[in-house]
């Protein structure tokens, strides 16, 4: 069974104040993985001047290096639960098992499993990125450091949003010899926070409590 602890935050620890003035304007200059970078790079393009792009929108030869890195999130609404709906190639590879169908946040507990729900939840509900980095411990007792993106996008049925985003490894794990992931354990979490423009459809009718998670220092990043 995946465990979970909360102590030792790094600097970049995610109990933080909600919207600092002294926080860096651009959400980049807070992601580590190159990946990561495209793949916000790459949202960014799609979504044009809405506040999340439509499911058809994605064009997935652009970004075929990170394609395997892809996952998509999907929010069960009735039970407030998420769940991989996709996870790519190398997902798997790290966590050591397919992921796609099971629960999402399955092996994280106490607070750091409700900070990422909530998190989760504002990207759904809000249409607010996040970007959120955690430690994977191996029943080698090897740590893998890993960077998530997690980002808006518009279902096909029209009336819901679901998470697109990657997980990134931050170090080479092809030549780790594990057979599981046994611990968890979040190093930060961070809400990229956009500003939608006049008039968009998407979010005129937001107004949720959720869409602003407490606790979370927001990233000012994208287009205002």
């Amino acid at each position: 069974m995946i465990g979970t602890g909360s102590g030792g935050l790094s600097p970049w620890g995610y109990a933080m104040l909600v919207n600092d003035s002294r926080e860096a304007s651009q959400a980049y200059a807070h992601i580590k993985h190159p990946g990561t970078r495209a793949l916000f790079s790459y949202w960014e393009k799609i979504r044009g001047e809405k506040a999340a792009p439509n499911r058809d929108d994605l064009d997935l030869r652009q970004i075929a290096a990170i394609v395997p890195n892809l996952v998509i999130i999907e929010r069960d609404h009735l039970f407030q639960t998420f769940k991989w709906r996709l996870a790519g190639s190398e997902i798997s590879q790290l966590y050591r098992q397919n992921l796609t169908s099971t629960d999402a946040l399955a092996g994280w507990r106490g607070f750091e499993r409700d900070t990422l729900k909530r998190l989760f939840t504002t990207v759904v509900t809000g249409l607010q990125p996040c970007l959120v980095r955690f430690h994977l411990t191996t029943d080698t007792d090897q740590v893998i450091g890993a960077e998530l993106l997690g980002l808006p996008i518009h279902a096909r049925n029209g009336s819901r949003f679901h998470i697109f985003g990657g997980i990134f490894p931050l170090r080479d794990i092809s030549n780790l010899d594990y057979g599981a992931i046994t611990f968890l354990e979040l190093a930060a979490a961070r809400s990229i926070w956009t500003e939608p423009l006049p008039g968009d459809k998407l979010v005129a009718g937001l107004n949720n409590p959720d869409a602003r998670p407490p606790g979370l220092r927001l990233i000012r990043g994208g287009r205002p």
